[in-house]
């Protein structure tokens, strides 16, 4: 008995596309905490503070790549790094999404604990 390329061709498709259903129903959407950011305002603030931590903590100097990008913020700011880091660390390689809510976080902060 001869199977039919036709049909074999569209089986094959429906299991890819019930695959790909299974996968993509599977992905779950991290959330994290949303804080509003305006440019002009809350760029100054950001670099400022970057700046004084990158300048005056030792504790950051000879780290590279996101080990050195966490350390900064944390020097920031503990309160907003744990706000939108703390239960899911920045990774190598990842595009961070979150980096304006961080600075929105930042301009909501007290300015003493600058």
């Amino acid at each position: 008995m001869e199977s039919n390329p036709c049909l074999l061709w569209i089986a094959r498709v429906l299991v890819l596309l019930l695959l790909s259903e299974l996968c993509l129903s599977s992905v779950i959407e991290y959330k994290f905490k949303r804080y509003t950011y305006r440019k002009k305002r809350d760029d100054k603030r950001y670099k400022s503070v970057r700046q004084r931590c990158e300048v005056g903590d030792s504790q950051c100097q000879g780290l590279w790549g996101v080990e050195h990008t966490k350390c900064i913020r944390r020097c920031m700011s503990e309160f907003c790094y744990n706000e939108l880091y703390g239960d899911d660390e920045l990774e190598d390689g990842e595009i961070d999404v979150r980096l304006n809510s961080f600075k929105g976080c930042l301009s909501q902060v007290k300015m003493e604990d600058f």
